[in-house]
């Protein structure tokens, strides 16, 4: 038997040069279907499985991961991706109702306190709604992006013992696996706020920062051989020093936005007043 793949002649079920399986044909509607049904609910390599371990047992899962256990887990990246697809959907769905209506009563309250520089005002509330709406458009892309930074907090806060008994890919896929949980929670508040609004906003900005903590916490104990209060009370270290140096650079970049945007406008003086 000829290999479709690589080419290569052998006798079998698989090939032994690149382990294509020898029946390999062409797509079909079966086969897509089985293959969607075997990726979800599968024992081996699927979603749900890999779900189910990570909040059952986060801690074993990653040492199994680790160790070189993985066939029977789906891949971090991709389980990645395919949470952050979800919240985006979700979020194209409620955004316009939780931003546009918080927006929409900042303005009312701006204009009405700053009065006779109202319109200055109201220009540089603008400005910062835009800032908010690009960051919410944009917040897969923000999000990979201080991926290396939550990374390196996490380094810096778990200990010299552990920096040197793990490669720095060790502690990505760590990170990523716990960043699941985080999403997919993102996700909850933003289809409770279909529902109940004030739940919504409470889940939202009031438990997201302990969600993070307990996730990382769960992922990180068994790996670092921590207690768990040890493990908790470094994970909120890091997620400090990682909240901190968000806002300084959103503070930077707001001021560097918000000055370039003006200046255009003429209207320079208002950020000094």
């Amino acid at each position: 038997m000829k290999c479709l793949n690589c080419g290569n002649e052998f006798e079998g079920q698989f090939c032994p040069e690149c382990g294509q399986k020898a029946d390999t044909g062409r797509f079909t509607m079966r086969f897509i279907f089985e293959n969607m049904v075997t990726a979800i609910l599968g024992r081996d390599g699927s979603i749900w499985f890999t779900l189910k371990n990570l909040f059952a047992r986060p801690a074993g899962m990653i040492v199994d991961i680790l160790s070189g256990k993985r066939k029977r887990y789906f891949s971090p990246f991709p389980m990645l991706f395919l949470a952050l697809t979800l919240y985006i959907l979700i979020t194209s769905v409620t955004t316009g109702f939780m931003v546009q209506e918080a927006f929409k009563d900042g303005e009312m309250v701006v204009s009405q306190e700053t009065g006779e520089n109202s319109q200055q005002a109201v220009e540089v509330f603008h400005t910062i709604k835009q800032i908010v709406f690009f960051f919410i458009n944009h917040y897969t892309l923000c999000f990979l992006l201080t991926l290396p930074l939550l990374v390196v907090t996490a380094r810096a806060c778990y200990g010299r013992d552990n920096r040197k008994r793990y490669y720095w890919a060790e502690y990505i896929i760590t990170i990523v696996y716990a960043m699941v949980i985080v999403v997919l929670f993102r996700c909850l508040t933003r289809v409770t706020y279909l529902f109940d609004h004030d739940l919504a906003l409470s889940l939202g900005f009031v438990l997201s920062p302990f969600i993070i903590i307990i996730a990382f916490t769960a992922c990180f104990r068994k790996m670092l051989g921590f207690s768990i209060v040890k493990t908790a009370w470094r994970s909120i270290l890091a997620v400090l020093l990682y909240s901190a140096m968000l806002l300084f650079i959103a503070f930077i970049g707001a001021i560097v936005f918000a000055l370039v945007v003006l200046n255009n406008k003429g209207d320079v003086s208002i950020m000094i007043g």
